[in-house]
Order: structure tokens, then C-alpha cells, then sequence
């Protein structure tokens, strides 16, 4: 009974003190994956590029002075391509050949967060988690035909050999940065991260800004 009692006062004292938050970061993604697109015909081969700017949100639960669970979003889009100027089979025509190959990615994370005081302003944050992520994956190719004499007039073909590939995986987070403290619980920040699953792996560095509530 005694312990039900102590327990139940932790648990309330606890709850007294947690501070939700939520915040908005923005920057710079580098993800390696394995996508492309083999055109045999044209002897091109296409990849969407490595990095991207990056946007997110997240939710946190600070349970005590020290500790959190944060919920978090990112997305991030990766576009490569290739283009070549060829000889044009209409009239009047120039015609540029391009291949593109672009990749989107959904991520949500959730991860216990420890926060470590290093001034009176100034706080060390760090995190390990778990992410979910979907992946789509689009390719294609299209003939590009501008008039000689006015640019304004173009006409666009597509052409075959194009992907689509939707596909979603588990993975591991790692997260470390720093907040400041800058006015009435909004904090300035930055932090890098690294996420790894069985479709892709990167990191990312961002500016962000929350508010403790």
C-alpha cells in the first residue's frame, strides 16, 4: 500500500511538472539510396541527387527538467536529371531530350530526449529513436520541342521506360544540439541528425525555434 502511495506520488508530482513544447526546423539533407532508372535504348542511366533542403516540425513531452519524448516530421525531396540537345525530326523545332528522377520522402520519428544544462540559457539536447519513413520514387523522360522563333512555344512529348515505386521502412535515429534560450520559453536552435533503415541512410542539419508552453 505504501508503495501504491509513494508511486502515485511521483507519478503526479511528474505530471505537475511536465512542459509540453513544439517547434518548427528547417535545412540541409544528404541521403544515399539506391535509386535509378537504366534507359538501355538512350544508354542513360538516372539517380535522384543526394541531398535537399529539408522541413519539419515536432511535439515534445518534457517529463522532467532533463528528460523528454519527441514527436517529430521531416520531409525532403531529391531531384536529378540529365538533358541533351539533339537533332529535331519537326521543322522549326529545336529539340532538348531530358530524363529526370525524383525522389520524395515522409518521415515521422518518435525518441526519448535528454536535455543537459550548460549555462543558464544554454541547453545540450540529444535523442535515440525510432523512424518510419515512405518513399516515392518516380522517373521519366519526355522530349522537349521549343520553336526557333519563339521560345514561348514549346511542345512536350513523353516518352516510355519511366518508374513509379511507393515503398515505406523502420529505422533508427540519432539526434544532438543545442537550444537557447532566447525570450519567455522561445528557444533558438540548432541540431544534426542521422537516420538509417534498409532503403536509405543520411543526415541532416537544422536551424529550429520552439516554444515551451
Amino acid at each position: 500500500m505504501k508503495k501504491l502511495v509513494l508511486g502515485s506520488l511521483v507519478f503526479i508530482s511528474s505530471s505537475v511538472s511536465a512542459t509540453p513544447y513544439m517547434g518548427l526546423e528547417y535545412g540541409a539533407a544528404t541521403v544515399k539510396n539506391d535509386y535509378q532508372t537504366n534507359y538501355v535504348v538512350d544508354k542513360k542511366t538516372v539517380s535522384p541527387g543526394k541531398s535537399s533542403s529539408v522541413f519539419g516540425g515536432f511535439i515534445g513531452y518534457n517529463m522532467t527538467n532533463n528528460y523528454a519524448v519527441e514527436l517529430s516530421y521531416k520531409q525532403f525531396d531529391l531531384d536529378g536529371g540529365e538533358s541533351q540537345k539533339l537533332t529535331s525530326d519537326k521543322d522549326g523545332y529545336y529539340l532538348e531530350r531530358e530524363w529526370e528522377s525524383d525522389l520524395s520522402v515522409k518521415q515521422i520519428s518518435i525518441k526519448p530526449v535528454m536535455f543537459y544544462s550548460l549555462s543558464e540559457k544554454m541547453q545540450l539536447k540529444s535523442g535515440v529513436g525510432l523512424t518510419y519513413s515512405q518513399y516515392k520514387y518516380v522517373s521519366s523522360s519526355h522530349d522537349e520541342y521549343e520553336h526557333v522563333l519563339n521560345d514561348d512555344i514549346e511542345i512536350n512529348q513523353m516518352r516510355t521506360g519511366g518508374e513509379h515505386k511507393k515503398e515505406t521502412a523502420l529505422g533508427v535515429v540519432v539526434s544532438v544540439g543545442i537550444d537557447y534560450d532566447i525570450y519567455n520559453n522561445i528557444r533558438l536552435g540548432a541540431g544534426i541528425e542521422y537516420y538509417a533503415d534498409n532503403v536509405a541512410n543520411g543526415g541532416n542539419f537544422t536551424i529550429q525555434a520552439s516554444y515551451f508552453l
